[in-house]
């Protein structure tokens, strides 16, 4: 079920307040490191964040820990990857950055030390000079960005901000800017547009979308032909996707309302199939049942809650009985969905309590 503009915009400010929590209150405090010049075509000093000293020189390299042993890292392949040009000189694209990103998804298990370890073992059996040289440059900026952006997203926010629609978008649009000043003071244009342009781009196009939903000057049809006009802007292949993304979404909100009228599955079948294949309208078919059976049990979970909390317990037995009612509704995969919408219906709920 689609999400109004409200709890999108919540459930967008949620997931930037809290992303980095674990991350930034376990990261050490940076210290110098001296690259080995034996290893390199010339010392590179880089601001790590570790309390150890990492030797960069291959066979200190080859005894850092493998990703295998990291953590929640045993029996996944490697994420990303790592490039050199024919000068030998390190390719910046979207994929290095999701390298880094996969070492670093272990810091809050492994720790970051073990986490960088493992990272620059696995890197010193991919590279050669000098773009291992200048992959260990990036990487200190790198983690300095990490750092920073993850303290970035621990500003609160006012019970104000996180009441009113058009101010939440305001946090939002300050946010994305500035993230992107974040970046450009830590690297080059050249290194942001390989890392962050296609997010940075698609980032745009979400929250002029989110501003133009909110607009009330405009009718359904001008609303759509900005929004079409705002796809037009997009790289072409982030372009395309985004045409077949909101392509699906009409088609979901057809079936919805179909539902919603009473439609049999037959009907819903009919309509999905003007747009799809046989075989893609009955994965959908399957994924709405299962949507609209998980919703149901979602209403019924918000009504008992309701209930739980009129009955004159207290605070300590209404949360136990709230556990015991999640456990019976929902199983482990469900229960981040469950937290989600609850983290949603209490903002909302907070934001309609007279005085706030």
């Amino acid at each position: 079920m689609p999400l109004p503009i409200r709890s999108l915009i919540l459930l967008t400010l949620l997931g930037l307040t809290t992303a980095g929590l674990i991350l930034y209150w376990q990261w050490p405090e940076p210290v110098m490191v001296q690259a080995d010049s034996a290893s390199q075509a010339e010392p590179v000093a880089l601001l790590i964040a570790s309390p150890v000293q990492h030797q960069l020189a291959p066979t200190a390299a080859a005894q850092a820990t493998p990703p295998a042993v990291l953590p929640g890292m045993s029996g996944t392949e490697v994420d990303g990857g790592l490039q050199a040009d024919s000068a030998g000189n390190l390719q910046l694209d979207l994929a290095l950055r999701d390298y880094f990103d996969y070492f670093l998804s272990a810091v809050d298990q492994a720790g970051l030390d073990a986490s960088v370890e493992a990272l620059l073992a696995d890197a010193g059996g991919r590279l050669q000079e000098p773009a291992l040289g200048q992959l260990i440059s990036l990487l200190g900026d790198y983690l300095e960005y990490k750092r920073a952006s993850l303290a970035l997203l621990q500003q609160p926010l006012s019970v104000q901000q996180q009441a009113q629609p058009q101010l939440q978008l305001a946090v939002l649009q300050q946010a994305f800017d500035s993230l992107a000043q974040l970046r450009r003071s830590h690297f080059s244009p050249r290194v942001v547009e390989a890392l962050f342009g296609a997010e940075e781009a698609y980032s745009r196009y979400t929250l002029d979308s989110l501003a133009l939903l909110a607009r009330e000057d405009l009718s359904e049809q001008g609303k759509a032909a900005a929004q079409e006009r705002l796809r037009g802007q997009l790289p072409a292949a982030m372009r395309a996707s985004e045409e077949r993304h909101s392509q699906a979404q009409m088609q979901q909100a057809q079936s919805e309302r179909l539902w919603r009228e009473g439609a049999s599955e037959e009907q819903v079948r009919q309509s999905l199939a003007l747009t799809y294949d046989p075989s893609t309208v009955e994965r959908l078919l399957l994924e709405q049942r299962h949507e609209r059976a998980w919703q149901q049990r979602y209403s019924a979970y918000r009504e008992q809650l309701a209930t739980l909390h009129s009955n004159g317990l207290s605070p300590a037995d209404q949360q136990q009985e709230q556990q015991r009612l999640r456990q019976r509704l929902f199983d482990a995969a469900d229960q981040h969905r469950v937290d989600t919408y609850d983290a949603i219906a209490a903002k909302q709920q907070a934001s309609e309590t007279p005085g706030l």
